[in-house]
């Protein structure tokens, strides 16, 4: 039985975590994005509307975080964070029996 996670992952038998798209491996029912490629750039490379410098409102250097499917690129997650800090998004899944 495959478990739909999101509109880009599901979860097989297994516990493992692919893209829906492409079918890639992207981590596991723990660290469903493990496996993913991440890219970190500056905010203001988010789009029109984030536009100030970062370093107005924070005392550490802030970093735009996009987390991608390493099979077809598909965006998976994105999140402006301090750069030094781990994600701070994070999820586990699981598949409950009622």
């Amino acid at each position: 039985m495959t478990v739909h996670i999101d509109e880009n992952l599901v979860q097989d038998d297994g516990g493992g975590v692919s893209c829906r798209h492409c079918g890639a491996a992207v981590g596991v029912a723990r660290q469903p994005l493990r496996d993913a490629r991440v890219r970190e750039s500056d905010p203001r490379t988010a789009g029109p509307s984030v536009r100030a410098d970062a370093g107005h409102f924070a005392d550490r250097p802030v970093v735009l975080r996009q987390t991608f499917c390493p099979g077809c690129l598909t965006l998976l997650q994105s999140e402006i964070v301090p750069g030094d800090e781990p994600s701070g998004r994070t999820r586990a899944v699981a598949v409950v029996d009622r």
